[in-house]
C-alpha cells in the first residue's frame, strides 16, 4: 500500500459517521442547588470586578425568576456594558461548532432558570422549556429525546452544560469513534459510563420515559453488555461545576494557565 494510500485511509477513519439527521440537546434545565444561583449564567471572565457584579445580579435574580409562560424578551444589553462570557454561553458556542461541522441542529433544553439561561445565549438559539424539570436528569433527557423524534433525527448527542473541559474534538470524538450510526457512544470517566453520550433513534422510546437523577446510566449499561455502545475514554468529562468553590477553583487554574 502507498503511503498516499495510508494517508487516505487514516483521512477516511477520521471523519465522523454520520447518516440520518443528528440533534444535539444541551441539558440546563437545573436548579443548581448546591451553586446557590443560576450556575450556568455564571460569568468565565478573570476580571473580578465585573465577575463580582455578576454573581450580585445573579443572587439577586435566582429567587425571582419568572415562569417562561409569564416572561418577557431579555432587554437588549448596552453596547457599553461588559458582556462576560457566561458558562452556558461558553458550552453553547462549542456545541454550535460541533453542529455546524456535523450539519446537526442544536436545541439547549431549559427548566428552573430558562429567562436567565434565555439571556446568555443568541437570539437565534433554539429552546425546549422542560416543566418537570424537578424530577430530575431523566425528564430533561426525556423532553429532549421526544424532540428528536419529532424531528424524525437518527442519532441524538446528549450534552451537559457545565463539563467546561470538552471542547469541540472531544465531541466529534464520539462520533469518528463508531463504525455505523446504530452504534451508540458514551464518555467513561472514573469507572463510570456518562455524558456526553450518543444515542440511536431506537433510543428514544425508552429515554422518552426516563426520570429521577441517574439519567440514561441504567440504558447505557445495557448496550454496552449488550455490545452495541463503545465506552470511550474521557478524563475531562469528570470535571463538571456544582459549587462555587469549584468554579472559583476552575477559574484560578484557567488564570494561572493564561
Amino acid at each position: 500500500m502507498t503511503a498516499n494510500a495510508v494517508k487516505a485511509r487514516a483521512a477516511e477513519a477520521a471523519k465522523p459517521c454520520i447518516q440520518g439527521r443528528v440533534m444535539i440537546a444541551l441539558l440546563a434545565a437545573g436548579e443548581s442547588r448546591r451553586f446557590g444561583g443560576v450556575k450556568l449564567a455564571q460569568s468565565l471572565t478573570n476580571d473580578e470586578s465585573v465577575r463580582d457584579a455578576f454573581i450580585a445580579n445573579d443572587l439577586a435574580s435566582a429567587s425571582s425568576e419568572p415562569k417562561p409562560t409569564e416572561s418577557k424578551q431579555p432587554e437588549a444589553k448596552s453596547e457599553a456594558s461588559p458582556s462576560p462570557t457566561t458558562l452556558i454561553g461558553h458550552q453553547y458556542g462549542v456545541l454550535s461548532e460541533v453542529a455546524s461541522r456535523l450539519g446537526a441542529s442544536l436545541c439547549v433544553i431549559t427548566g428552573a432558570h430558562h429567562e436567565t439561561v434565555a439571556s446568555c445565549l443568541p437570539p437565534s438559539a433554539t429552546l425546549l422549556h422542560n416543566p418537570d424539570w424537578q424530577g430530575g436528569l431523566g425528564h430533561s433527557i426525556a423532553a429532549a429525546a421526544s424532540e428528536a423524534r419529532a424531528r424524525r433525527a437518527e442519532t441524538l448527542l446528549i450534552a451537559l452544560g457545565d463539563q467546561l473541559l470538552l471542547g469541540i474534538d472531544d465531541y466529534l470524538g464520539l462520533f469518528r469513534a463508531r463504525a455505523r450510526a446504530d452504534t451508540r457512544v458514551c464518555a467513561y470517566y472514573e469507572l463510570t459510563l456518562g455524558a456526553p453520550a450518543l444515542f440511536h433513534f431506537e433510543d428514544f422510546e425508552a429515554l422518552s420515559t426516563l426520570s429521577g437523577d441517574r439519567g440514561a446510566k441504567a440504558l447505557l449499561s445495557q448496550r454496552y453488555q449488550e455490545g452495541s455502545l463503545i465506552a470511550m475514554a474521557m478524563d475531562d468529562a469528570r470535571v463538571d461545576i456544582d459549587t462555587r468553590s469549584q468554579l472559583s477553583a476552575y477559574l484560578a487554574r484557567s488564570k494561572a494557565g493564561a
